[in-house]
């Protein structure tokens, strides 16, 4: 009877997943410190996608690519999809969504120390200028958080961000948690003690988006899910964060399943 159920077991396994590696190709853009094309792997968000395809028989490539490009291979089909996309219904067209998340974002406000701001409603912050990543998606969220005539000041790249907060050129930087103290411990800026996270107002939900090109999308999504679960319940994910000495930042990063 064991003999019996253990030979069945192996032929349900070898239907769900194919004893040879399939090979998919995804891609974000980079997205430093979690994507990030000078570390180990492209950093800790590819390493943790790569190890739950793997698990689940995908052997991941991942490119990191301009924003716009990889979104136009996506959607003719020449790379398989996008690692690090945020869940938008309206893109549910040409993509298909992992239903579990493979990070929480959390996205807030940076100022001052000295600036004596305070979060009490989000209605009286409008009386103070804002940094806004040219060409970013944060500032629509942030518009749509408070009100679209906010008082933005412009700079190219998050480093540059930072800087201009600290040397009182807008009153609040809102960005990502992870990102911008990543940029304070790393990027040598004077008075980078100055600077404080005062509150988070948004969690993005980073997901895996699949091509519909791909008339497997579905199911690639589904086993990519799968495959999150089983590296986060046998603490392999766990592992990841330690071998990156980088962790979500209030550790919420949940089963949804």
């Amino acid at each position: 009877m064991g003999i019996r159920f253990a030979s069945t077991l192996c032929v349900l396994l070898s239907l769900c997943f194919p004893a040879k590696a399939e090979k998919l190709v995804l891609a974000c853009n980079e997205w430093t410190p979690l994507v990030d094309s000078k570390k180990e792997n492209h950093g800790l968000f590819v390493d943790i996608l790569k190890t739950a395809g793997q698990r689940v028989g995908y052997d991941i490539e991942h490119l990191i690519l301009p924003w716009n490009r990889l979104v136009a291979l996506t959607k003719t089909g020449e790379i398989d999809g996008i690692s690090c996309s945020t869940f938008i219904a309206d893109n549910q067209d040409w993509v298909t969504y992992t239903d579990q998340a493979f990070w929480v974002t959390e996205v807030g406000l940076f100022v001052r120390n000295d600036s004596q701001i305070e979060l009490t409603q989000l209605k009286e912050l409008k009386q103070y200028t804002f940094g806004a990543l040219r060409g970013g998606a944060y500032t629509k969220v942030l518009q749509g958080l408070i009100d679209d005539d906010i008082k933005l000041v412009f700079y190219p790249k998050e480093a540059n961000g930072m800087k201009m907060l600290i040397e009182k050129r807008f009153d609040i930087l809102f960005t990502g948690n992870i990102l911008g103290n990543y940029i304070l411990q790393t990027k040598k800026l004077n008075q980078a003690d100055s600077i404080v996270y005062l509150e988070t107002l948004f969690l993005e939900d980073i997901h895996p988006a699949i091509s519909h090109k791909r008339a497997d999308a579905d199911i690639i999504a589904n086993r990519l899910s799968e495959g999150y679960k089983l590296i986060k319940t046998d603490g392999t994910l766990e592992t990841l964060f330690k071998k990156h000495n980088l962790y979500p930042t209030s550790y919420n990063v949940k089963l949804t399943n």
